[in-house]
């Protein structure tokens, strides 16, 4: 493996044995299967039922196995912390949604008691304006992220073919992750390409029986770099940093020369981050590449990421392009496309600025240095009294932030991800992330001063833009004339294609051309995730269950799709009669131009003329088969001859994983 530890620091120098054991495994095999598929079993794809065959013979005498007893249990561990191990009680729930309702009536409140303005329906402005705001905003998103785009790029250009920047360890982390995903993404590991990298790391949220195959899967993709597992039954979040079994767990581990698979007892997603961290501080690694068990890592990710850090000294994070594989379903396909807007647009603008309010979970690089400052504390993170079970990679960002350090995003360090496939599990981590964005709002708010205005621009308009699209919405439906309406269409529609054309001016892909189907995921996803997450935000649920269990049948998911669309329709059926009202005319007034019948006839004009291109574009250029149709396997994209970002700095196109 590139990377490797020196031969001198191959064994251990406190003479401490490795508890570790080989695992009988039989060659795997893919059968074909989508990398989404839930029905993955590990016998499937050529996995014996997790036996455990023998044990490696280190060089040293074998000491007995480090494996103690749990020192503590979840609920213990919350005391321990001064925290709540059981959900908030009922009176404050009500008491916190009471409260969240009136955040959102306070500005209505205070203009009608304070200044006694009337707020009405209002004219086509209002939805005029709302799409200038709109149109606005987005010009200057795009003019900062074609800024930064054009910076790295000139980075690249001029970096030394042989540089080689700060010292990395890869970081995977995942819970009964699906095997063919699973072992995708430790292919990808395996295949990463960069000087420096001087760990390849997996740890396990698990350690029972129905954990065992991941371990499997990581012996049979690391078998010839003597891969090993260690299976603590302990949890290094658990224990003191002076700790006598954390500290020899934490050294055994630092000096295995191979990549290492840790199967740890389940306690999420941080507490196995955690142990991550604390075994590259052991190891004095410059930084940490963290990743998820569902992403396939490009084979240059770790020098791109790396050069990003390298910018400067006060560079303390940084991301890159995430995109996403499995785009079998509509709702999955749009996603993509989001994707590529929330990384190239939104992190690309705040990158100029140094400010990425988040490093994403599949894909990002910390300096060691901050991480071992702020790692207790964020593995602690509490909200409302109760531990934190999501968001980690958000609030991780802002101590970085918090610490006055800057955040960058590089469109040349690539991986591709797993979505979900269906609406309501796409509701249900919308609302997820929602409600950490929610969280980490106070932290932001305290670190403002430290960095540029459009941090704070950036999180105001992320505050305010939803309640503006609601507020216009709702009006347009019950209060609105049908011009209004349409005006309002027309408004999202013309920003649509601004956001279509450069995507297309950029990438060269025509897929696109579909960003404005993206607007009714949004409006009938997306904005009563925001809602319910805001008035939820006391429940800190992960809110899904493992990949092979992949239970998303919670009436609680359903409680916002359903609830306001029932209140889109009800409006929309219930008061058809008033789109075609209009004020009557004074004596001697002539009507005006713009009427709503003339309105509502150019739009039904436009309408079917735009769904007829979009059928033909649809047919034309080959997308149902090309990326809406199946999903791609790691194989399928290492293998595939064409990628639209140009990683080289150039114009040419490559290969999605160039080795």
């Amino acid at each position: 493996m590139d990377g490797q530890l020196p031969t001198n620091h191959s064994k251990d120098p406190l003479n401490l044995t490795m508890p570790i054991a080989a695992v009988g495994i039989k060659g795997l095999d893919h059968h074909g299967r989508s990398p989404s598929s839930p029905d993955h079993s590990p016998n499937e794809i050529g996995l014996d039922t997790f036996p455990v065959t023998g044990a490696v013979v280190p060089s040293t005498p074998i000491s007995p196995p480090l494996l103690v007893p749990a020192s503590t249990t979840s609920s213990e561990v919350a005391k321990s912390f001064g925290l709540k191990s059981s959900h908030v009680s009922i009176w404050k729930k009500g008491a916190w949604i009471v409260f969240t309702m009136g955040i959102f009536l306070l500005p209505y409140i205070v203009l009608k008691a304070c200044f006694h303005i009337q707020v009405t329906a209002g004219a086509w402005q209002t939805s005029v304006t709302y799409g200038m705001l709109m149109a606005l905003d987005f010009m200057a998103v795009i003019s900062f992220s074609a800024l930064n785009r054009r910076k790295v790029n000139n980075r690249v250009k001029r970096r030394d073919p042989h540089w080689v920047g700060v010292s990395t360890g890869i970081l995977a982390v995942g819970y009964r992750e699906d095997p063919v995903l699973l072992e995708g993404c430790l292919k990808s590991l395996k295949a990463v390409r960069y000087q420096r990298n001087q760990r390849v790391m997996l740890v396990v949220d698990g350690n029972e029986t129905q954990d065992e195959y991941m371990a499997q899967i990581f012996m049979k993709v690391f078998e010839d770099q003597g891969a090993v597992i260690f299976r603590p039954d302990f949890l290094t979040m658990d224990r003191q940093a002076n700790d006598k079994d954390r500290q020899d767990l934490v050294r055994q581990i630092a000096y295995q020369p191979g990549p290492v698979c840790v199967m740890q007892p389940h306690r999420g997603k941080r507490s196995a981050m955690y142990t991550g961290f604390a075994v590259l501080l052991q190891q004095g690694i410059e930084s940490v590449v963290v990743t998820d068990s569902d992403t396939y890592l490009d084979s240059h990710v770790c020098r791109e990421l790396a050069f990003a850090l390298a910018e400067s000294p006060i560079v303390g994070a940084a991301t890159g392009d995430v995109r996403i594989y499995n785009t079998g379903t509509w709702v999955s396909f749009l996603s993509s496309l989001r994707y590529w807007f929330a990384f190239n647009l939104e992190r690309g603008a705040q990158s100029y600025h140094s400010v990425v309010n988040c490093v994403s979970g599949p894909l990002g690089i910390y300096r060691m240095s901050i991480v071992s400052e702020v790692m207790d504390s964020w593995v602690r993170q509490s909200f409302l009294g109760v531990l934190c079970t999501y968001g980690d990679d958000r609030h991780l960002t802002n101590l970085v932030l918090r610490e006055g350090f800057k955040v960058k995003f590089s469109h040349y360090a690539i991986c591709y991800t797993d979505t979900p496939i269906r609406f309501i599990a796409w509701v249900t981590q919308q609302t997820r992330w929602s409600k950490s964005f929610f969280r980490e709002i106070p932290i932001q708010l305290g670190c403002m001063h430290l960095h540029s205005p459009w941090m704070t621009y950036a999180l105001l308009y992320q505050l305010v833009y939803p309640m503006m699209m609601i507020y216009n919405l709702v009006n347009c439906i019950y209060f609105g004339t049908g011009s209004q309406i349409s005006w309002w269409l027309v408004s999202i529609v013309f920003v649509g294609m601004l956001k279509t054309a450069y995507a297309v001016r950029v990438t060269g892909d025509k897929k696109f051309f579909f960003t404005t189907v993206y607007g009714f995921l949004y409006m009938l996803g997306y904005v009563p995730a925001k809602i319910f997450a805001a008035l939820t935000l006391y429940d800190n649920s992960w809110g899904t269950s493992a990949r092979l269990i992949r239970n998303f049948t919670q009436l609680q998911n359903y409680i916002a799709p359903v609830t306001w669309g029932s209140i889109l329709f009800f409006g929309i059926f219930h008061n058809p009669s008033r789109y075609a009202q209009h004020a009557p005319l004074a004596e001697g007034q002539s009507p005006p131009i713009f009427s709503d019948a003339f309105v509502i006839c150019s739009l039904c004009v436009f309408a079917l003329a735009y769904l007829v291109a979009f059928f033909w574009f649809f047919v034309r250029t080959g997308i149902l088969t090309r990326d809406f149709k199946r999903d791609f396997t790691y194989e399928e994209l290492y293998e595939s001859t064409e990628s639209y970002v140009n990683v080289d700095g150039g114009k040419r196109k490559v290969a999605r994983f160039e080795v």
